[in-house]
């Protein structure tokens, strides 16, 4: 029998995430949540083998991968492991905005002026 390694443990959570794909990001609910992976609803509509991009909590942003999609919802796996706790934390609004698109680079000093 081979050993498969342990999942971390995963936890419970209604927490809302930015999940953005092919230059538009959508609020989606977070169902739950471990160090290395999320269980969220599909309100981005992804498909298994996307490449995403995740704003949650006071996290930076990160990148995931869905694993699975089914029932209206999608499972992610993130590219390093993430703070449980940083990611409970809440986000403004703000600063979701300031993560993503022509925001991110607005007060970038090195951005192209019209």
């Amino acid at each position: 029998m081979e050993d498969t390694p342990a999942r971390p443990p995963r936890a419970s959570v209604i927490l809302y995430a930015l999940i953005g794909r092919g230059g538009h990001a959508v609020e989606c609910r977070v169902r739950n949540l471990s160090t290395t992976g999320a269980c969220i609803d599909n309100a981005a509509e992804v498909a298994a083998g996307d490449e995403v991009s995740v704003v949650m909590g006071t996290l930076r942003p990160l990148s995931a991968e869905v694993m699975w999609v089914e029932r209206g919802f999608a499972g992610l796996r993130f590219d390093r492991t993430v703070d449980i706790a940083m990611a409970r934390q809440p986000r403004s609004k703000l600063v979701a905005a300031s993560q993503s698109g022509w925001l991110g680079t607005m007060s970038n000093a090195y951005r192209r002026q019209a």
